[in-house]
C-alpha cells in the first residue's frame, strides 16, 4: 500500500496519477520533556569505551542498536522512540541496566557493522546485542515491535542471574496492577486513589498516576488518560515516567500506539528463547489467539468505534482519517467474524466482553453508514476507506439476515461512492493507479453485487480491462497501472504477493479461469519468503519492491483466492500451509503486526480475517 519510493518505480510513477498531498503536517516532533524519554538510562556513547568498562567491571555490555547503516526503514526515529518510551522509561528496567550492564547506544557503521553482522535485512531495527568484555556476543535480539516490561527483562535477568518475581511494578501498587491485568479498570482507579491518599514516595506516586492513565486509555477514555498523564508530567517532571507520559499524550509513545501493554503472560512467553524479535510461535493455540486478539481490539478503539493507532501517512496527513476508517472497517470485519464464532461456540468470551464487542460493532456500523469519519478532500487513501466500508457492511448483511433489507440502501450508496472514485483510465487508485487497488475495488463491488446491488456495467468493464491490461503473459501484474497500448512489465517473483488478489478479482467477474487462479496462488506460495523477509520493515525493502505493509494485505488476498480453487485437494493443502504460516507469526502477547506504521490493530485484524477465511475451506 506504499507509494513509489524506490528507484525501480521512479519512471513508472511519473506516468501515473499523482498524489493530491504528501505533506506530513502531523509529524510534529516531541516536546522537550517528551524527548527526554529513555534518557534516565546511563547510556555510554561509544562501544569501544563500553567494552573496556565491561572488561574491567565484569558487567556485560547492553548495546542498544536503534538502526543500522543503509536500512530501508522509513521511520527510524519512531521505532527508536518506542523503545526509549517503553522499556527504557520503565523504572525496573532502568535499574536492571544500570546495576547489571554497561548500557551503550550507538548506530553500527563500517567495520563495526560488518564484525557483528548488523546489516540491512539481517538485523531489522530496533534491537540490542549483549557482549562480554572481549566483544563476544552473548545474546542478540532484533525486530522488537511488541513491548512489555516483564517480557523485555526476562532474558536479561536470566543472563545476569537477577530473578524477578511477578510483574516488575511497585509493591505498593500490586493490587492495582492485578486489577489492571484482570481488566478491572474501575478497580484500578479505586486502588490507585487509595495509594495516593497515603502520600507515598514520589516514585510510587508517579507509577500510580501512570497506571491510572493506562487503565483509562484501555477503557477507551483517551481524554481522561491524557489528563492523568499531564498531571504526572507536571507533578513529577524528573521521574522517567513523566517523560514517557508526555510522549504518550503527544501521540509518540508505544502504549498509546498499541505496541506496549502489561497484561498477564503465560510462563512460556517469559521462559522461551525468542525466535526473532517479539514473535513467539507455539505458545498459543488458535482459540487462544482469537481470544487475545479480540480483547486487544476491544481495548484499542477511541470510544467512538474508530482506531487511530496507525500513522501511515504516505498520502499526507490529510489522508490519515481515511487510513483510520479503513483500519476500523477491517477491525470491524474481524470482530464480525469473532461475534459469529461467539454465537456458535467456537470462541469463548465473558459476558462483559461480548457486550463490548456488539456495542463496538454497532459503532463501527454507524460510522461506515454515515461516512462522517472520512476526509473527502483526500484522494490518496480514500479508496481503502470506501472499499473496506462496503466490505464491512456486506459482511454484516451476510451474517445478519434480519438487517439485510435495512442495509440495502447503504450498500448501494457505498457502491456508488466507490464507482465515483474510478477515473477514465478504469484503474482505481491509492496515491496512483494500480492493479491491487483496482482489484480491491472490484472485490468490494462483487460483495455488493452478490447482495443484490445494481452495478454500473460500463465502469465494471473498464475496471476489469484496466486490471487485465496490467497482467503479463506469465500472469504477473505490474506494480502500477499499465496504460492502454503499453505492455505490462513485471516478474512473477516480484508480483507474486499481489497476483492472487488481482487474479481473483478477474475471476469473480468471469474474466479469468481456474488455471490462471491456481497459477497465481501457487506463485504466492512459492515466493512467500520474499514477503516474509521484510515483514517488519515499513518501506520497500528489497529489489522486488516488497515491504512490510504488503504482508497481511497479500496474505488476505491469497487466502480469499484459495477459497475459490476448484481442486479440493489443492485447496485444502494450500489452506493448511497458510494457516500454519499465520499460527507461526503471533507476537508474544497473542496479537499480530507487520509494518509498524500500519499498526497492530491492522495486523491483528488482518491475521484474524485470514484465519476466518481459511476456515471456510474446512467448514
Amino acid at each position: 500500500m506504499r507509494g513509489c519510493s524506490i528507484l525501480v518505480f521512479a519512471g513508472l510513477c511519473s506516468l501515473l496519477l499523482g498524489q493530491n498531498s504528501t505533506r506530513k503536517d502531523l509529524r510534529v516532533p516531541p516536546s522537550e520533556q517528551a524527548a527526554r524519554a529513555g534518557s534516565h538510562v546511563p547510556w555510554r556513547k561509544d562501544l569501544t569505551a563500553a567494552l573496556a568498562e565491561s572488561k574491567e567491571s565484569g558487567r556485560p555490555v547492553f548495546w542498544f542498536v536503534p538502526t543500522v547503516a543503509r536500512s530501508p526503514m522509513d521511520r527510524k526515529d519512531v521505532v527508536e522512540r518506542y523503545l526509549l518510551g517503553g522499556p527504557f522509561s520503565w523504572p525496573s528496567t532502568i535499574a536492571l541496566l544500570e546495576n547489571h550492564f554497561v548500557p551503550v547506544r550507538e548506530v553500527p557503521r563500517g567495520e563495526l557493522q560488518k564484525r557483528y553482522g548488523l546489516l540491512r535485512q539481517r538485523f531489522i531495527e530496533p534491537g540490542y546485542v549483549i557482549l562480554d568484555g572481549a566483544g563476544e556476543v552473548l545474546f542478540q535480539l532484533d525486530q522488537i515491535t511488541t513491548l512489555h516490561p516483564e517480557w523485555f527483562e526476562a532474558p536479561l535477568r536470566r543472563l545476569v542471574q537477577a530473578p524477578q518475581e511477578g510483574f516488575p511494578g511497585a509493591p505498593a501498587l500490586r493490587e492495582a496492577w492485578e486489577s489492571y491485568r484482570a481488566g478491572d479498570f474501575p478497580g484500578v482507579a479505586t486502588r490507585v486513589g487509595q495509594t495516593l491518599a497515603l502520600e507515598p514516595a514520589d516514585g510510587v506516586a508517579a507509577e500510580a498516576l501512570w497506571l491510572r492513565g493506562a487503565a483509562e486509555l484501555r477503557a477507551t477514555q483517551p481524554d481522561a488518560a491524557h489528563a492523568t498523564w499531564r498531571e504526572l508530567a507536571q507533578r513529577y517532571p524528573e521521574h522517567p515516567l513523566a517523560s514517557k507520559a508526555k510522549l504518550e499524550t503527544e501521540g509518540h509513545g508505544p502504549f498509546v500506539r498499541g505496541f506496549e501493554d502489561y497484561l498477564e503472560l503465560p510462563a512460556a512467553a517469559l521462559t522461551a528463547a525468542p525466535v526473532d524479535g517479539s514473535r513467539l510461535p507455539g505458545v498459543y493455540d488458535e482459540a487462544e489467539l482469537w481470544r487475545r486478539s479480540v480483547h486487544f481490539l476491544l481495548r484499542m478503539h477511541d470510544g467512538t468505534g474508530v482506531y487511530r493507532d496507525s500513522n501511515y501517512d504516505f498520502g499526507g496527513s490529510d489522508s490519515l482519517p481515511n487510513v483510520w476508517a479503513a483500519t476500523s472497517c477491517l477491525a470491524g470485519m474481524a470482530l464480525l467474524a469473532a461475534d459469529a464464532r461467539q454465537r456458535d461456540g467456537r470462541l469463548q468470551l465473558a459476558q462483559k466482553a461480548t457486550t463490548q464487542l456488539r456495542e463496538l460493532l454497532l459503532g463501527i456500523r454507524g460510522n461506515a453508514e454515515r461516512g462522517a469519519w472520512l476526509a473527502l478532500s483526500d484522494s490518496d487513501e480514500i479508496l481503502w476507506a470506501r472499499a473496506y466500508a462496503l466490505r464491512f457492511l456486506a459482511a454484516w448483511s451476510r451474517l445478519h439476515e434480519r438487517d439485510r433489507e435495512a442495509l440495502q440502501p447503504e450498500l448501494s450508496r457505498g457502491a456508488s461512492a466507490l464507482f465515483a472514485l474510478q477515473p477514465e483510465t478504469g484503474a482505481w487508485f491509492h496515491e496512483y493507479g494500480n492493479p491491487f487497488a483496482t482489484a480491491t475495488a472490484l472485490q468490494a463491488l462483487h460483495d455488493a453485487k452478490r447482495l443484490g446491488c445494481e452495478m454500473d456495467a460500463d465502469k465494471i468493464t473498464r475496471g476489469l480491462a484496466a486490471l487485465a491490461r496490467s497482467r503479463t503473459p506469465e500472469g504477473a501484474y505490474s506494480y502500477g497501472a499499465t496504460r492502454a497500448g503499453r505492455k505490462p512489465r513485471a516478474s512473477v517473483a516480484g508480483a507474486a504477493g499481489r497476483m492472487p488478489l488481482c487474479e481473483l478479482a478477474l475471476y469473480l467477474f468471469d474474466k479469468s479461469d481456474q488455471e490462471r487462479l491456481t497459477a497465481a496462488v501457487t506463485a504466492g506460495q512459492r515466493h512467500h519468503e520474499l514477503l516474509a523477509a521484510v515483514r517488519k520493515y515499513d518501506d520497500h525493502a528489497d529489489r522486488h519492491g516488497y515491504g512490510g505493509f504488503f504482508f497481511w494485505f497479500d496474505m488476505l488476498g491469497r487466502a480469499e483466492a484459495v477459497t475459490h480453487l476448484a481442486d479440493a485437494q489443492l485447496r485444502a493443502k494450500v489452506a493448511g500451509e497458510l494457516r500454519a504460516i499465520v499460527l507461526d507469526l503471533p507476537e508474544f502477547d497473542g496479537c499480530f503486526v507487520d509494518s509498524h506504521e500500519l499498526g497492530r490493530t491492522y495486523g491483528t485484524a488482518m491475521a484474524l480475517l485470514v484465519l476466518d477465511t481459511l476456515d471456510r475451506v474446512t467448514r
